[in-house]
Order: C-alpha cells, then sequence, then structure tokens
C-alpha cells in the first residue's frame, strides 16, 4: 500500500516536492523529496491531524507519535527520545530523503499530515523552551494531508448501481424532512 502528501509548485510559500508512504516488512519507507525550498534548513514533521485549517495550519495539532508520551527528538535511527512523527531538518533544494518508521502501519497514517516549518529543527536539544515537544521549529510555511495513491484503475467510471431500491430518492426526502423540522 502507498500513501502520498503532495506540495503543489504553484504556492506562494516556496516549497514545493512530495512525500510517498509505502508498506514495508518492518513499518513504513518514507521517501521525500522536494524540488524547491526556501533557504537554510527547515523542520519536518509528521503532525497528528490533516486538519489544515487555521492560520499555520494549526488544526494539524502536535506530532504524531506511536507508544507512550516521550520528548521530541531527531530523525529515525537518531539516539535519545522522539516522537514517531520527527524527521528532523530538510534544506537545499533538490532534497531527497529516505526514512524507514519501524512499527508503524500505513493504515495509520491516512488523514494526517506533513508539515514543513520556517526554521531549523534543534532536535530536542535546545535551551528553548519549545524544544522537548517541536524542536523549536517555528511557524508552518507548507502543510499536506497524507492520502491514498491513485491507482492505475482511478480513471474507470464508477460501475452503475444495480440496487433495486433507489437510496438516493430516501436520503433525499430523510434530509427535506430534517430541513423542515430543523427551521
Amino acid at each position: 500500500m502507498s500513501a502520498v502528501a503532495y506540495f503543489p509548485e504553484n504556492q506562494p510559500n516556496q516549497v514545493a516536492g512530495n512525500v510517498i508512504f509505502e508498506s514495508s516488512q518492518e513499518g513504513v519507507i518514507v521517501r521525500a523529496y522536494f524540488s524547491k525550498l526556501p533557504p537554510g534548513e527547515h523542520g519536518f514533521h509528521i503532525h497528528k491531524a490533516g486538519d489544515l485549517r487555521g492560520e499555520g495550519c494549526k488544526g494539524a495539532c502536535d506530532h504524531y507519535h506511536v507508544g507512550p508520551p516521550t520528548n521530541h527528538g531527531g530523525p529515525p535511527n537518531s539516539h535519545g527520545p522522539r516522537h514517531t512523527g520527527d524527521l528532523g531538518n530538510i534544506s537545499k533544494s533538490p532534497f531527497y530523503k529516505l526514512y524507514e518508521l519501524k512499527g508503524v502501519d500505513i493504515n495509520d497514517l491516512y488523514g494526517r499530515s506533513v508539515i514543513v516549518h520556517a526554521d531549523p529543527d534543534d532536535l530536542g536539544k535546545g535551551h528553548h523552551e519549545d524544544s522537548k515537544t517541536t524542536g523549536h521549529s517555528g511557524s508552518r510555511i507548507a502543510c499536506s494531508i497524507i492520502g491514498r495513491v491513485s491507482t492505475p484503475n482511478c480513471a474507470q467510471p464508477a460501475k452503475k448501481n444495480t440496487n433495486k431500491h433507489n437510496t438516493t430518492r430516501k436520503i433525499n426526502r430523510n434530509e427535506n424532512a430534517f430541513m423542515k423540522t430543523s427551521t
């Protein structure tokens, strides 16, 4: 199974690329490719929610984590505590990096988000108040929801409904009844 977080080229935030997630025997392989990034290093994380509403995608909540609560840290394979979604820093486009998230099921990633931050991630080693929670990586400058990758047959037309009952009509009647009682 595969998933993708897409950052389109035409956005004013100077971030473009995609992050591909693929199931593996030990968890999930993450392939991050960015064709465009602002100068400098930028914190890079998987966040708990895919709600991109609010200034700076505030609805995406905090960093995704599987297991007991822990402090923020470095990317996969780094030593010390870390959130599952801590992916370290990205910089210099074009940027390509491969990560492995052991013990993660790809189905748990659908609907979450990938965030690129304005500032470098201090990997939980800084002296700022938010170093142990966010890596002091600043505002969220680009956000994308993790969704299913399209399949080769996605362009095929939907199958005709062979249901003998017209369920659409029943739904419309129920909606009309709701509308009358709620006004």
